[in-house]
């Protein structure tokens, strides 16, 4: 029985990380001058305009 508590406390743990992580990349994505903004520049700059 106690193996399986810690197997599920080691499951829960890993999934609270990854969530944390998850939380920390979409924060980086949206914010301000984030990779959104960016990449969506660099699309921009990317496409040839006609003059």
């Amino acid at each position: 029985m106690t193996k399986l508590l810690a197997i599920f406390a080691c499951l829960i743990f890993t999934l609270g990380i990854i969530v944390a992580c998850m939380g920390e990349i979409n924060q980086a994505i949206v914010k301000k001058d984030g990779l959104r903004g960016k990449s969506m520049q660099w699309i921009e700059q990317a496409i040839p305009t006609k003059k």
